[in-house]
């Protein structure tokens, strides 16, 4: 039960922190329709993500509470990089916010 105490706030401050990190403002480029701006973006998405897959993959935790805890720190690490790399290539295609 002890766990439980420990990983119960280290989950939830661990998912603000990641709600935190993401900009829902809209990308814009001057005479750009919207389906090649979400065109744009779904490229972005799949490019950051396919760069960021690897995180936390060879951790080999000894515990069950150490398995939680480096799964919970590696998701918020991989959101926060592939929300750097998005904005990076968004912003190479000439996309603003």
């Amino acid at each position: 039960m002890m766990i439980f105490r420990i990983l119960i706030p280290l989950l939830t401050g661990s998912l603000m922190l990641a709600g935190c990190a993401s900009d829902d403002s809209a990308w814009v480029k001057d005479d750009t329709p919207r389906s090649d701006t979400d065109q744009a973006l779904a490229d972005c998405k799949y490019q950051a993500e396919a760069a960021t897959i690897g995180i936390g993959a060879n951790d080999h935790p000894k515990t069950w509470g150490e398995a939680i805890g480096d799964g919970l720190g590696n998701a918020v690490i991989q959101t926060m990089d592939e929300e750097e790399l998005i904005t990076s290539c968004m912003r190479a295609k000439g996309f603003r916010r």
